[in-house]
């Protein structure tokens, strides 16, 4: 079974503010960690259910040169 998940940080766990969504901001990193372990956890599912391949797409328009790179990718599920 083949997945795709196409997120965005907005509806994650634990976001409540826009500065954990907008890049530059003081609590974006803390955005970018609970956004990637909300991914690393529909990975776990996905892996759990059968799935053989899982493609995670970052759909966050953050600003500047974080549009599209919100993803922690050293803590990102292998």
């Amino acid at each position: 079974m083949r997945i795709l998940i196409m997120s965005d940080m907005e509806g994650v766990s634990g976001i409540i503010k826009w500065d954990q969504v907008t890049g530059g901001k003081q609590q974006y990193e803390e955005g970018r960690k609970l956004y990637t372990e909300e991914i690393n956890a529909a990975v776990r599912g996905a892996k759990a259910a059968g799935a053989t391949e899982i493609v995670a797409m970052d759909c966050h328009g953050a600003g500047g040169d974080w549009t599209f790179n919100s993803f922690v990718p050293e803590l990102l599920h292998p």
